[in-house]
């Protein structure tokens, strides 16, 4: 009883009483929860990432249907599913990594693809995973397109597909796509599509089927814990003895005994829990933030240690982006005024307090990228983006009719007015930019709304601050972000909202997505098409995003690192179920 009230009074510190509950903490089952007994040297807690699910509750807490648009939060389903291949973009070579599948093949054209998965595989309630729940849920998704997660996609791609026996998968394609494999099977950052049993989904309507029933065992999965309990204030797994990488010896099962997700908190509130140790990661936190946790609590670490940049490169580079329809931003020269306003190395600095690194193109600098980026050193010398310069700015402007007057740039008596939209992860970016900008003669503002996504997608936002969530393998997967396919007229939603249109740039991406990832050719391909793309700069490159995530080592060790990056450690994402796997108690 006195341990009881020891945890309970370090919770009511930080104000998580109700939402970990003290009997999970002190690892005791009973209060009718019929959870088994688990200490906390043995339980691994987080938040969870996503505000407009979990923010203070699991609205999701009673369904677990991944493909839900905006429905299911990514605490469980993105592991509890495992992929076929995992991928590792911190390494140049061994990087893609089979698990349910041990190969695959395509045709000499691209236009077909033949899996050979695993033959041991078991979801949970111990019936076979097979080729035939591959191809049930691709073919589900294919016919109930546009409604569900990656249904467009697969409708667009997939021709038919097959299973000619349980452990071999054919996919015939619509058109040549070197990548199909890659893009939608593979667990890579938080991409890649779950497959679901089809001895559970059949016959229901995958819209609406919320995929929960305790008293059923659902939802049944291939990964190696169990869903032991979900509520609205939080939901836990517990580590299951019958998975089967166990039992056939390809892995260990887990040492992380239980999972505890709990809704999304404030940044304040995560420091406090990290510093107290009721928290073993959190979602993202701010240069600032995290760099005071390190310093108050010596058993937080990240990726880079305890130096900056406390995190790891994401694949997210962040740019200054706009509506390139409307004027003044439909004018490339205009565009390159701007550019040559911004300071990248005081964006970092100040912004960052110097944990971050600048960007000059919309590419993260991975070792599988590099020999890409290798090329562009001279399209950077003709077309100077790393330059700060304000007389190249005013020349630019001065040529395009405008006139400083009173501090700012003005024609026909208005002023050069720039607004940038900003969501909360750009407020310590916002600022700085915007002072650059009014240092060099622009009428600069930002702004910070709950509408930002809807502002971006909807083209009201003439200038913003956003990334790439593009290329990790090559780099064609963010120059198909800037595609005319993906342009709408202002007042319309667009999935990709850079809204820039380049017939031979068109031209030049296509090409790319029927060459395959290693063909020489693609290189070329790729200079031809960054040769526009800087030439237009349809959006300006700033920074590298990082994931500033804190690993708290007072219960667990194994954490990826810059000296040991097996896999990076965002929970939220697809690759997550290798971090589980790596973790040992500290003590």
């Amino acid at each position: 009883m006195n341990q009881h009230r020891r945890w309970a009074k370090r919770l009511r510190y930080s104000g998580l009483t109700a939402l970990l509950g003290m009997s999970l903490l002190c690892g005791c089952g009973g209060g009718g929860s019929g959870l088994e007994h688990v200490p906390r040297n043995r339980t691994l807690i987080m938040d969870c990432a996503e505000i407009n699910v979990c923010g203070g509750q699991f609205q999701d807490y009673n369904t677990f249907n991944p493909f839900a648009p905006g429905v299911a939060s990514r605490t469980g389903w993105n592991f509890a599913f495992e992929p076929l291949f995992y991928y590792n973009a911190f390494v140049d070579d061994d990087n893609l990594i089979p698990w349910l599948a041990n190969g695959y093949e395509y045709n000499s054209d691209y236009t077909s693809l033949t899996i050979h998965l695993r033959d041991d595989v078991r979801w949970s309630d111990g019936q076979r995973w097979s080729a035939h729940d591959v191809t049930f849920t691709l073919q589900m998704l294919k016919d109930h397109a546009p409604e569900l997660l990656y249904s467009t996609d697969i409708a667009t791609w997939v021709d038919s597909v097959s299973a000619p026996d349980s452990s071999t998968v054919h996919i015939r394609l619509t058109a040549p796509n070197p990548r199909f494999f890659f893009t939608y099977l593979t667990g890579n950052f938080g991409l890649g599509l779950p497959i679901v049993p089809q001895h559970v989904w059949e016959g229901k309507d995958p819209v609406t089927f919320e995929n929960y029933d305790p008293a059923k065992g659902w939802p049944v999965v291939s990964g190696p814990y169990r869903l032991a309990m979900s509520t609205p204030e939080q939901r836990i797994w517990d580590v299951r003895d019958d998975w089967w990488a166990d039992r056939s010896g390809f892995q260990r099962k887990p040492a992380v005994e239980r999972i505890i997700y709990l809704p999304y908190m404030d940044e304040t509130k995560r420091v406090q829990n990290l510093i107290a140790n009721n928290m073993d990661t959190s979602l993202d936190l701010r240069p600032p933030n995290i760099r005071s946790l390190v310093e108050r609590n010596p058993n937080v670490t990240t990726w880079s240690g305890r130096i900056p940049p406390f995190g790891y490169l994401d694949f997210w580079p962040v740019s200054l982006g706009f509506n390139n329809l409307e004027p003044p931003f439909d004018d490339p020269d205009i565009r390159w005024a701007i550019n040559f306003a911004i300071d990248r190395d005081e964006l970092v600095q100040v912004g960052w307090q110097g944990a971050g690194e600048k960007t000059l193109l919309p590419l993260p600098d991975f070792p599988p990228l590099r020999p890409f980026i290798a090329t562009t050193k001279d399209l950077l010398e003709k077309y100077p983006v790393g330059t700060h310069d304000l007389s190249r700015s005013e020349e630019i402007l001065i040529r395009k009719g405008w006139r400083r007057e009173n501090r700012y740039w003005t024609k026909d008596g208005e002023r050069f007015k720039i607004v940038i939209d900003i969501a909360p992860v750009f407020q310590d970016l916002g600022p700085v930019l915007v002072a650059q900008l009014q240092r060099a003669g622009f009428d600069a503002s930002f702004r910070m709304t709950q509408d930002f996504y809807t502002r971006v997608t909807q083209g009201t936002a003439r200038a913003y601050l956003n990334g790439h969530g593009g290329s990790t393998r090559d780099p064609y997967f963010t120059l198909s972000l800037y595609h005319s396919r993906h342009t709408r007229p202002t007042g319309t939603f667009a999935e990709y909202s850079w809204r820039w249109s380049h017939p031979a740039f068109d031209a030049v991406v296509e090409q790319m997505s029927r060459t395959a990832p290693d063909d020489p050719a693609l290189r070329e391909q790729f200079r031809q098409a960054m040769g526009i793309w800087l030439s237009e700069l349809p959006s300006i490159p700033l920074v590298q995003w990082q994931h500033r995530i804190a690993h708290n080592e007072t219960y667990w060790r194994g954490w990826p690192s810059a000296d040991d990056p097996y896999i990076h450690s965002a929970y939220w994402h697809r690759t997550w179920g290798l971090v589980l796997l790596r973790l040992q108690p500290t003590s």
